[in-house]
């Protein structure tokens, strides 16, 4: 199997104020689906049995901060509705692309004295994640 990077990665976050793009300055993305499960045992079953139920998802990206970028703080003010779209491999035919209705979780920014300002949020989901591809 061939491994790839990270290096094509495309991210956008579509809000009512617009779309912003934040792939050129992306250092990491990680998607973290999750399920809730009910457990089914009873009387004297001795293993547990389980069926999935709610599905739930988050992202998480981390990038470095631009000077001048308020329109992206003011994009992802917590609490801000939206969408998630990102292709790991870049947007040619066939690569795959997420798509997450959203809210942001508001951007975090680490300002140190002698290295550069980066800038990390969560998005926490929404609906569905639709895994299709360009």
């Amino acid at each position: 199997m061939a491994e790839y990077t990270g290096k094509n990665m495309y991210f956008e976050w579509i809000h009512s104020g617009g779309t912003v793009t934040m792939h050129a300055d992306f250092r990491t993305v990680s998607l973290a689906p999750v399920v809730d499960y009910v457990e089914t045992q009873a009387g004297s079953d001795e293993w547990k049995t389980r069926l999935a139920r709610m599905k739930d998802s988050s992202v998480s990206y981390e990038g470095l901060g631009q000077v001048g970028g308020t329109a992206l703080e003011d994009a992802l003010v917590e609490g801000t509705s939206g969408t998630v779209r990102f292709s790991p491999e870049g947007t040619a035919t066939g690569k795959r692309k997420y798509t997450i209705p959203a809210y942001s979780d508001g951007g975090n920014f680490t300002f140190p004295y002698a290295d550069v300002v980066t800038l990390s949020v969560n998005f926490t989901g929404n609906g569905a994640v639709s895994r299709t591809t360009w």
